[in-house]
């Protein structure tokens, strides 16, 4: 006869913590400057089989040399913004990569004051003989994305939770951003897996970082898979940047670069807290029981619970909402309302193995103090 037991999945913090995984680096060249560039690329794309530079489109210029060793460069004669016209070079970093090309993608970039120097040496080494200049500190930050990754090892409920977060509704002053690309079939799989909102200065993501090295088929140093890696990510425009200089007295992208490995946690979640409520993932009985057992008015029942039951079929809170504002439902603070009884509205799979699963904001705030358990029944 069978039985049902209760066992424990957990959420650990993988072992580079919260810090930097990629950062832009920008320089602004003069017209001699840019065409020596080129030129000297070109020649060089001549003598390697592979080729190293290319033209991307009208007056940018992709190298594809050092990409290998972490560096995404690109050259461009900018000729419409207003803000920015001119030549430039853009290295997007990958800083691990940088120190050593065998480092997997999914490992960040520690946050220890050595890493610096290592990524500054590195980076003289792998364009001492380029057309570039090889200093690091040269150039003026105009990207840099924050992130950590957390590690699950229940397959099922690790799988659960990325379905879930999918569906979080935009924070106001955001959009939501899909991943793009020409197969459509492709794309719509990945956006599965990934979820990233964008406002003016800066962008929060949360994506299944599993799927996406299989999928692309990046390199990972473990011999086997981990069962589940969760990326929270928040990326940095060059206006927040301007900011820190201003603030921090310095344009130096070294000294920039450690203040924000060093304020990383800090800072992603803060940036969570304040554009997702506090709340849980539970399942369907649960949250009715908790809409039922408040004390708002029945027409207000009524909508919270027309909500949720959406949800078990529908790919977005925004979506919804629209839905029943459509339909002449009052929808004006209905989320703010659900969220005060502590829950969120997208349910858990019915029957699902566990009956609570913590929401974006306290998985953040519970993994920065240790790993997080997550109790879950199996059948035996």
């Amino acid at each position: 006869m069978s039985k049902i037991v209760t066992r424990k999945a957990r959420f650990e913090l993988e072992a580079d913590g919260f810090s930097i995984h990629t950062f832009e680096i920008s320089r602004r060249l003069t017209k001699s400057e840019w065409n020596y560039c080129k030129g000297k690329l070109y020649d060089q794309s001549k003598v390697f089989s592979k080729g190293c530079v290319y033209k991307e489109s009208k007056g940018v210029h992709r190298v594809s040399r050092y990409e290998a060793n972490g560096l995404r460069i690109t050259l461009e004669h900018a000729h419409d913004q207003e803000d920015s016209r001119g030549y430039y070079v853009r290295m997007v970093v990958n800083p691990r990569k940088v120190i050593d090309p065998g480092a997997s993608y999914i490992g960040i970039f520690p946050s220890e004051k050595s890493s610096i120097i290592e990524l500054q040496a590195a980076f003289h080494t792998l364009l001492k003989r380029s057309a570039f200049n090889d200093q690091l500190d040269d150039y003026y930050l105009s990207r840099v994305d924050l992130c950590v990754n957390i590690r699950c090892d229940h397959k099922k409920i690790f799988r659960e939770v990325v379905r879930v977060l999918r569906k979080l509704p935009t924070p106001p002053k955001y959009k939501r951003v899909s991943r793009k690309e020409k197969d459509k079939k492709k794309a719509n799989k990945y956006n599965k897996h990934y979820i990233k909102f964008q406002c003016g200065t800066h962008s929060l993501v949360i994506y299944d970082k599993t799927y996406q090295v299989t999928e692309q088929g990046l390199q990972v140093d473990y011999e086997d898979l981990p069962e589940g890696v969760l990326r929270f990510e928040v990326q940095y425009q060059r206006s927040v940047l301007r900011g820190l200089e201003k603030k921090l007295a310095t344009d130096n992208p070294s000294e920039l670069l450690w203040h924000l490995m060093q304020k990383s946690e800090k800072r992603i979640c803060k940036h969570f807290e304040q554009c997702f409520a506090d709340v849980q993932f539970c399942q369907i009985e649960e949250i009715e029981k908790r809409i039922t057992g408040s004390k708002y008015e029945d027409a207000i029942k009524q909508a919270m619970l027309e909500l949720t039951h959406r949800m078990q079929r529908k790919q977005s809170v925004d979506q919804v909402l629209e839905e029943m504002a459509s339909e002449g439902f009052t929808v004006d603070d209905l989320l703010r309302r659900v969220h005060r009884l502590g829950f969120s509205p997208i349910p858990l799979w019915k029957n699902f193995c566990a009956q609570q699963i913590p929401g974006p904001v306290s998985l953040l705030r519970m993994i920065s103090d240790g790993e997080v358990v997550i109790p879950y029944q199996k059948m035996k």
